[in-house]
C-alpha cells in the first residue's frame, strides 16, 4: 500500500488525458469520468483500431465528448485554456469520427504527439464550474469557485450563463453559499495535498453524485503565494477588528449597525479602486472623505456628522462606513428617533439587498424632494419605520431642504460662483519648500475645490432624481428626460468643440492636467504624453446632436400644477433648467479642482525625483509622509524613503486581500460571494464591436471601451470615437454614465469585477442598452474546452 507521502510524489501534471488518468488512482474526494486517449499519430496510422478502444466500454452507447489533450495546453509555463475546441453530444462512429477530425484539425501545425480524449458526457447536470485554489491574479490563498447552475458543463468557461463566484479562506470553507457545492472544500484540500502545495485549478459538475466530477486540473500558471499564509490570517484578523470596531454606535451618527461598501457614497471603487495605492487612498481621503463630505452636506441642511470619517480603511481596502452616509443623508431639522429609525431601516435594506449598493439614493434612502417622495415616504409608513405624521415631517423637511438648495442666493449657487472663481485662479508655483507648496496647494484645493464641488455633486443628485421622478410619473418620456440633460452644453461637448478648433497647445493648456486616474501619480497627465490620448491627424468626431429643451403645453402646464401643489418657488422651465445646469455643473467643478490634484501629484513627483525615487515609489508614500518633511534634504530623503519601504509591504498586504463589495458580516471577509454585476445601462442603443482595454493601450476607436473604474480623466476615449462601454465600476448617475447618456453611446455601468473580467476577454461584444444586455457576439465553431 502506498502512503500519502508516495502519492504525493508520484504525482505529476501531464497532458489533459495523462494528468486525468493519474488522478484517478489517488483522488477519494471527487469522481473522473473513464476515458479513452490517443495521439494524433496512432489515429493517422490505424483509426479503426482507435475507435475498436472506445466502443470496447459500455459507457461508448451513450452520449460522448470529445476533448482536445495538447501538450500545450495545461503545462507548468502555459495553460492556453480554451484554445482548442472540444465536441459535445456525439453518438455512432460517424459522429465520433469526425468530431475527432474536428478536434485534432483545430491544433497548430504537426501535433502528431498530441492526443484526443473521449468520455461519457455527464448526465443530469445541476451545476458547474472551475475552481482556483488560489486568486490567479495576485496567487493570494483565497479559493476561488466560479459556478452556475444547469446542465451546461461549460457555461463558466464558454461565458453563456450567469456565473457566480465563491471566495473563501481555509478559515470560512463551512460557509458555504449552495448545498451543491458542499464537497468542493475537501476536493480542493486534498488536491492541495497531492499537487505538494503547487497552485492548480480544476473544472468540476455537480450531478447525482454527491461527490463532484473532476474534469480537468492543471497547473495554475505564473502563480505564486507573495506573501505567507500566517502574516495573510493576521491581515484578515485585523480587517476583522477593525470593522468590528466601526460596528460600535457613537455619536454623531444615528444608527447601533452599519453595512460596509466600496460604492454607495463618493463611490471609492470607481474614483481610486478597490485596491488603490496609499498615495491615491490617503489623498483622496484628506481632499474629499475625511472633512469635505459632511461638512458640505452640513451646509446643505442635513444632519452634522462633520467630524466623522466616511472611508473605513481595511488594510488598504477603502469601504465606505453607510451608518455615517444614510445618517448624513437625514434633514437636520428631523428629531433624533425618527433619524435613528430611517437610517437602522436604510442599513437594514442595504444588507438584505446589496445589488443596490451602486443605487441607494435612487432605490433606498430618501435625501431629497421629487415628484415621488410622497409616494415613497408612505411606503415607509407601510413598512412601519415610520407614522404618519412622521412620514408627513420627513416629505415637508425633504421639501424644505431642496427648496432652499436651489434657491437664489441658496448653497448651490453659492458653490457654483466659488467653483467659477476657482476657473479664474492660476496656480503660483513655489520651488523653495515643496512640503509646504503641497500642503498649501491640499489646503486650497480642499477649501476652494473639493468643498463647492460637493456641493454641486449634491445638487446633481437631487436634479437627477426630479429628472427620473417626471419620468416615474408620466409627465416626461426617457428620451424627452434624455433631452433635459443634453439642452446645456457640458465640458465633454465643450472638448470635442475644442479639439476640432483649437491648437493643440491652446487644447493642452485647457485639459492638459487631466489623466486617467484622477488620484494616480503613476497616470500621465494629458499634456505629459498626448499622442497616448489623442489623435491630432484627424479631425475630432462630432458629438452626438443636442436635444433642444422643447415640451408640451400641456406637461409643462402639468408640470407647473405640481410645482404650485408642492409649493415651489418656481416655474416648470426654471426648475428644468436648474436640473439641466446642475449636471453640467458638477461636471465643469471637476475639471476645475481636477487641476490642483493634477499639480499636487506633479509635486510630488517632483520632489520624489529630487531625491532620486520615482513616480511608482511615491505612489506608496501617505500624503502626510510628504507634508510633513522638514526641508532637511538628507533627513528627508530618509524619511521617505522609510515611507516608501512601509507603504510597498502594506500595499503586498492589500493586493492579497479579497473582500464583497458589500461587508455586511464579518464572516464575509473568510467567505463571501459575488453575484453577477447588475449593470447600469445608459441610452436606448445598441451596438457590436471589438472590445478595446484601455489601460492595456488599445485604441478605443470604433471599439466596445472596456474600463475597471472610469473617472474624469478618461474624457479622452470620447474624442476617439468609441462605439460603447463597459466599466466594472459606477452608477446611474457616475461620471462615465453621463458621458454615455450625453454623446449617445450605449454602455453598461458598474457590472461587477467578475462579469467585467469576463467580458474582458471576449474580442467582440454587443450591447443592447434597451434590453439591458451584454454579450459576446464573435462565436466560433463548436465549444471550447
Amino acid at each position: 500500500m502506498s502512503t500519502l507521502r508516495d502519492t504525493t510524489e508520484s504525482f505529476r501534471f501531464g497532458t489533459k488525458a495523462e494528468t486525468l488518468t493519474r488522478l484517478a488512482r489517488l483522488i477519494r474526494s471527487a469522481t473522473l469520468l473513464p476515458l479513452v486517449f490517443f495521439t494524433a499519430r496512432e489515429w493517422a496510422d490505424d483509426r479503426e483500431s482507435c475507435l475498436r478502444r472506445v466502443f470496447s466500454h459500455t459507457w461508448s452507447s451513450g452520449t460522448l465528448i470529445v476533448r482536445s489533450s495538447c501538450h500545450e495546453e495545461d503545462g507548468i509555463l502555459a495553460s492556453n485554456a480554451g484554445r482548442f475546441l472540444s465536441c459535445l453530444n456525439i453518438r455512432g462512429t460517424d459522429e465520433l469520427t469526425t468530431a475527432i477530425e474536428t478536434v485534432f484539425a483545430s491544433f497548430d501545425g504537426d501535433r502528431s504527439d498530441d492526443q484526443v480524449l473521449i468520455q461519457p458526457q455527464l448526465n443530469n447536470v445541476v451545476a458547474s464550474g472551475v475552481v482556483s485554489s488560489h486568486v490567479p491574479e495576485s496567487g493570494a490563498p483565497y479559493r476561488v469557485v466560479q459556478w452556475t447552475a444547469g446542465s451546461e458543463t461549460d457555461a463558466v468557461t464558454s461565458g453563456s450563463s450567469a456565473v457566480c463566484t465563491w471566495y473563501f479562506l481555509d478559515e470560512g470553507k463551512d460557509k458555504v453559499p449552495d448545498p451543491k457545492l458542499a464537497a468542493i472544500p475537501q476536493v480542493v484540500a486534498e488536491l492541495e495535498t497531492l499537487c505538494a502545495g503547487r497552485p492548480f485549478e480544476f473544472e468540476f459538475a455537480i450531478s447525482a453524485d454527491p461527490r463532484p466530477a473532476l474534469f480537468q486540473l492543471r497547473p495554475l500558471v505564473g502563480v505564486h503565494e507573495k506573501i505567507p499564509r500566517e502574516r495573510h490570517r493576521r491581515a484578515v484578523a485585523d480587517c476583522r477588528t477593525r470593522a468590528r470596531d466601526f460596528g460600535v454606535p457613537g455619536k454623531p451618527q444615528t444608527a447601533g449597525a452599519t453595512v460596509l461598501g466600496v460604492m454607495p457614497d463618493w463611490n471609492p471603487a470607481e474614483m481610486i479602486g478597490i485596491r488603490p495605492r496609499p498615495l491615491a487612498l490617503s489623498l483622496y481621503r484628506e481632499l474629499i472623505t475625511d472633512t469635505v463630505w459632511a461638512e458640505s452636506r452640513f451646509r446643505y441642511g442635513y444632519r452634522d456628522l462633520r467630524g466623522v470619517p466616511l472611508i473605513v480603511d481595511l488594510n488598504g481596502l477603502p469601504y465606505i462606513d453607510t451608518r455615517a452616509s444614510f445618517s448624513s443623508l437625514v434633514p437636520l431639522s428631523l428629531n433624533e428617533d425618527v433619524a435613528r429609525r430611517l437610517v437602522d431601516y436604510y442599513v437594514a435594506t442595504l444588507r438584505n439587498e446589496p445589488w443596490l449598493h451602486d443605487k441607494v439614493e435612487f432605490a433606498i434612502v430618501l435625501s431629497s424632494y421629487h415628484f415621488a417622495t410622497p409616494d415613497r415616504a408612505g411606503a415607509l409608513v407601510e413598512r412601519e419605520v415610520l407614522s404618519a405624521d412622521e412620514a408627513d415631517m420627513l416629505v415637508n423637511a425633504l421639501r424644505e431642504l431642496t427648496i432652499r438648495m436651489i434657491a437664489k442666493q441658496g448653497p448651490y449657487e453659492q458653490d457654483l460662483r466659488a467653483i467659477r472663481g476657482l476657473e479664474l485662479r492660476s496656480i503660483e508655483r513655489n520651488g523653495h519648500n515643496p512640503s509646504s507648496y503641497i500642503r498649501a496647494l491640499r489646503d486650497q484645493c480642499r477649501r476652494l475645490g473639493t468643498l463647492p464641488f460637493a456641493g454641486l455633486a449634491r445638487a446633481a443628485f437631487v436634479a437627477t432624481a426630479l429628472l427620473r421622478s417626471l419620468v416615474e410619473t408620466g409627465t416626461l418620456s426617457q428620451q424627452e428626460a434624455d433631452s433635459v440633460v443634453t439642452s446645456v452644453p457640458t465640458p465633454t461637448t465643450v472638448m470635442h468643440d475644442d479639439l476640432a478648433h483649437l491648437s493643440r497647445a491652446a487644447f493642452l493648456r485647457k485639459y492638459g492636467h487631466l489623466r486617467p486616474g484622477t488620484y494616480d501619480i503613476c497616470s500621465p497627465r494629458y499634456d505629459e504624453d498626448p499622442e497616448r490620448y489623442f489623435d491630432w491627424s484627424v479631425t475630432s468626431p462630432s458629438p452626438a446632436d443636442g436635444h433642444e429643451l422643447s415640451l408640451s403645453d400641456r406637461q409643462l402646464a402639468e408640470l407647473n400644477r405640481e410645482l404650485e401643489h408642492d409649493h415651489w418657488p418656481v416655474r416648470a422651465h426654471d426648475l428644468l433648467r436648474f436640473i439641466a445646469e446642475s449636471v453640467a455643473a458638477r461636471e465643469f467643478g471637476k475639471l476645475q479642482f481636477t487641476r490642483f490634484v493634477s499639480e499636487i501629484l506633479l509635486s510630488i513627483r517632483r520632489l520624489g525625483e529630487s531625491r532620486g525615487f520615482s513616480a511608482d515609489d511615491m505612489s506608496y508614500v501617505d500624503l502626510s509622509a510628504v507634508t510633513d518633511l522638514t526641508g532637511r534634504f538628507y533627513r528627508d530623503r530618509h524619511r521617505i524613503a522609510d515611507a516608501i519601504n512601509q507603504g510597498k509591504e502594506r500595499y503586498a498586504i492589500t493586493r492579497s486581500l479579497c473582500a464583497p463589495a458589500v461587508l455586511s458580516d464579518l464572516a464575509d471577509l473568510t467567505s463571501f460571494t459575488s453575484p453577477p454585476g447588475e449593470a447600469n445601462f445608459v441610452t436606448q442603443s445598441r451596438v457590436t464591436a471589438p472590445t478595446a482595454d484601455v489601460a492595456a493601450g488599445d485604441e478605443p476607436k470604433a471599439s466596445v471601451a472596456m474600463i475597471e473604474a472610469a473617472d474624469p480623466g478618461y474624457d479622452w476615449i470620447f474624442t476617439r470615437g468609441v462605439a460603447g462601454l463597459v466599466t466594472a465600476y459606477g452608477g446611474v448617475n457616475s461620471h462615465m454614465a453621463i458621458r454615455a447618456r450625453e454623446l449617445g453611446i450605449p454602455a453598461a455601468i458598474g457590472v461587477g469585477y467578475e462579469q467585467f473580467r469576463r467580458w474582458q476577454r471576449e474580442p467582440v461584444l454587443e450591447i443592447d442598452a434597451a434590453a439591458r444586455l451584454v454579450r459576446p457576439a464573435a462565436l466560433g465553431i463548436g465549444e471550447r474546452s
